[in-house]
């Protein structure tokens, strides 16, 4: 599991994949603890560290293995990914800001 000191991170939004949500270059702010005693649920939009590179998307669903599948809201512009474990996440976006 990624884990920080801080209980909150703020990130930088590159690309379109999850308009009208978020849109490029908003700062999400991240609640990075969100995870440590609970799972990710469907519907959660998270951060996740993805083959160094950070991604922000909605979890569609958790597999009984605890891997995620995620997706953009921008189903024209939404890379598929493959399934994100739970150690890969960052933390859960809790507010998102111009």
């Amino acid at each position: 599991m990624v884990f920080s000191f801080l209980p909150f991170s703020i990130h930088v939004v590159k690309g379109h994949s999850m308009q009208p949500s978020i849109k490029e270059g908003d700062g999400v702010v991240v609640f990075n603890w969100a995870y440590l005693f609970s799972r990710p649920k469907a519907g959660d939009i998270i951060v996740f560290d993805s083959n160094s590179e950070k991604y922000v998307k909605r979890v569609a669903a958790v597999a009984k293995n605890k891997e995620l599948v995620v997706e953009g809201d921008n189903r024209n512009d939404s890379r598929k990914l493959p399934l994100v474990k739970k150690s890969a996440v960052i933390g859960r976006v809790v507010f998102s800001y111009h």
